[in-house]
Order: C-alpha cells, then structure tokens, then sequence
C-alpha cells in the first residue's frame, strides 16, 4: 500500500525510459506470481473438500479380526458432549489399583434357624413411607451355606410382581441365590408411575441399603456376591448403585437404561463393580444413555476399547479388563424390552464371581 500511495502522489513526476521498463517487467512477474498461487489455493480447497465428506469416498477398511475368536469390535465413542468418565475414588487415581472391598466373608444370619423359604410379601418404613418387596429364598435353602443375593428393580409404572415375572432369573439360579424385589414409589411427574430416585443418599438408597443390611441379617449371605439388575428405569438406578453402592454390590446388570440416563451423575463413585449390559438393536430412544453407562464402566474398570465375541449370542467381552471387574455390552433383536437372552446372560455373568 504504501508503494501505491508514492505512485500516486508522485503522479506528476517524469522518470527515465529505463525506470519505466524495469517497473513494467516487475509488474509482469509479480502479476504471473499472483496467478500461480490462486492455482495452488484453488486445489487445495478442493482437497479439503473432499476431507470434509462433500466428495463421495472409497470404503472404508473392513474391521480387524482375531484369529480365534472372529471380528474384533471397536467400542463406540462416548456420546457427543458428555463428561469424560473419572475412576472410582476407591480405585486410585488411574483406576488401576482394586480396592479392598471383596473378601468380606458371610453374613451374621449364617447358622440362624427360621429363617423362612419361599416367595415372601414383606414391607419396612424408610423415611416415614412403607416400602414394599419381594424375597424369594429356595426351598432348599440351608443356614449354614452361604448364598449370593440378587437385587431386580423393575421399570417406571412396574411393581415387584412384574420385575420378577419379567426378569425370570430364579430358574436359571438353580437355588444358588435369593432374590429380592424391592418397589418404586409413585411419581407424580410420571402419572404416578413407580419409579426410582437416583440421586445420591436418596430414599430409594436407603430402602436398597436397608435391605441388604437385612437379608445379611437374618439369611446366610456371601456378601462377596450381592448383584443388582434392573429394567429401563430400573437400569438407570441399577447404574448408580454400581456407583454409590459399590463398595458393597459386586457386579450390576443394567439393560437398556432409561432415555434420560444420558443424565446421570456417574462421579464421585466409591468401589468398583462389574457389569453386563444389554441394549435392543432397535432401542434407539435409550441407545444415548446406555452408551454413556457402557463407557462409564469400561472406562473405570481399566478395560481397553476392543471386544471379544462372547456367550449368549449378541454379547462381547471388553478386553484386558481389571480381572475383579470384568464388562460385558450385548445387543438383541428387538426393541425396549427384556431381552430372550437376558436370563441367561446376566445369571451366566452374576454366577462367575466366586
């Protein structure tokens, strides 16, 4: 700019025919430059452009597989926009180091006489309300033999009945466990529909906690093996047990959680649990959330984002887990409901902790 501003205030001034050549050749040359580079930044926008998906490309690398087992899945991304997942506080800073929270032996309702088989109604006061449950303890149940406790918690509008009808684990335990059904409160936010209060130190924590704390009491408990699953709502809070109650609860079986579980606070968790997931291929409603618990988990439990193909069928394994905490994502046809295999799967899951 400045070059031009002399050319123009010394517009009346005469300079030699030399000069005036030199300038003109310059001129010339700078003008073929100019020419040059809008070429070079011409092809490079179109190489950008086709980097940005705007030109139709190849496909894309068939995924790796592993010899023995088959195609190696990559873990999806965690969802856009959520928070990072943080290792349990139990856990050590890189959540690698187990805390200390198995081996904690049988319970003090080990060698108790009475103390009741069979599908039992019972109720407790938590925070001045009644609370309802289920617990069905074996037939042949016997005081001095240490059983698992497995925790079902229905979805929003169920009640104990239709957790237990739907879940169908006690055949598949074959009397290795007693199971305990808790209920829901209404929520006039949802018609009144039972459902649970997932945040932390809630009512609904302290009927769960309540619970354990009696079934230790008056049944004989491996308190190393004490499990949770749950259905759609039930999911959601059998998330955040894993999460405030993992100090205590061995390995969770959310399937196909709540939509709103994309808002769940999975932080400031104590403990480590396993897991096993299950999501219908055609749940797209709750895919968000449950990718968020899945990713959650995988994270916390040192795991790396490959997965191995597993049993039942739709189930993959994550690889080189923490050996106490292992995580399994499934997927079945279908869409939000309890899945055929789900049985199956998470008593499979629940009976490999010893």
């Amino acid at each position: 700019m400045r070059t031009v501003r002399a050319r123009r205030a010394g517009a009346g001034a005469r300079f030699p025919e030399g000069t005036k050549v030199a300038a003109r050749t310059a001129m010339t040359r700078a003008l073929s430059f100019l020419a040059v580079a809008s070429l070079a930044l011409v092809t490079a926008l179109a190489a950008c452009s086709a980097d940005s998906g705007d030109v139709p490309r190849g496909p894309s690398p068939a995924a790796p597989e592993d010899a023995a087992n088959g195609p190696v899945s990559p873990a999806p991304e965690s969802e856009a926009g959520a928070l990072p997942p943080a290792p349990p506080v139990d856990a050590g800073p890189d959540g690698a180091s187990p805390p200390k929270n198995y081996d904690r032996g049988s319970s003090a309702g080990c060698g108790k006489a009475n103390a009741g088989t069979g599908l039992q109604t019972r109720s407790m006061t938590i925070a001045g309300k009644a609370r309802s449950y289920l617990r069905f303890v074996p037939p042949g149940y016997q005081p001095n033999v240490p059983l698992a406790v497995v925790f079902g918690l229905h979805g929003s509008g169920g009640t104990s009945e239709k957790a237990r009808a739907i879940f169908e684990l006690e055949a598949k335990a074959g009397g290795k466990a007693i199971f305990v059904y808790p209920q829901g409160l209404p929520d006039p936010a949802f018609d009144d529909a039972n459902r649970w209060i997932t945040t932390k130190g809630s009512e609904d924590f302290a009927f769960l906690s309540a619970l354990i704390a009696e079934v230790e009491a008056s049944h004989c408990v491996d308190q190393d093996r004490i499990f949770v699953s749950g259905f759609s709502d039930g999911a959601r809070m059998t998330s955040m047990v894993g999460c405030f109650l993992g100090d205590v609860v061995r390995a969770i079986a959310p399937v196909a959680p709540g939509g709103t579980a994309t808002t769940l606070p999975l932080a400031g968790c104590v403990g480590e649990v396993g897991i096993w997931e299950g999501l219908g291929n055609d749940d797209v409603d709750h895919e968000p959330g449950a990718t968020r618990v899945r990713d959650y988990y995988r994270a916390a439990n040192g795991c790396a984002a490959t997965r191995t193909i597993t049993t039942p069928a739709g189930c993959e394994t994550y690889d080189g887990c923490r050996g106490a905490v292992p995580a399994v994502w499934c997927t079945y046809p279908g869409g939000h409901a309890w899945p055929p295999i789900g049985a199956a799967g998470v008593w499979s899951f629940f009976a490999s902790f010893k």
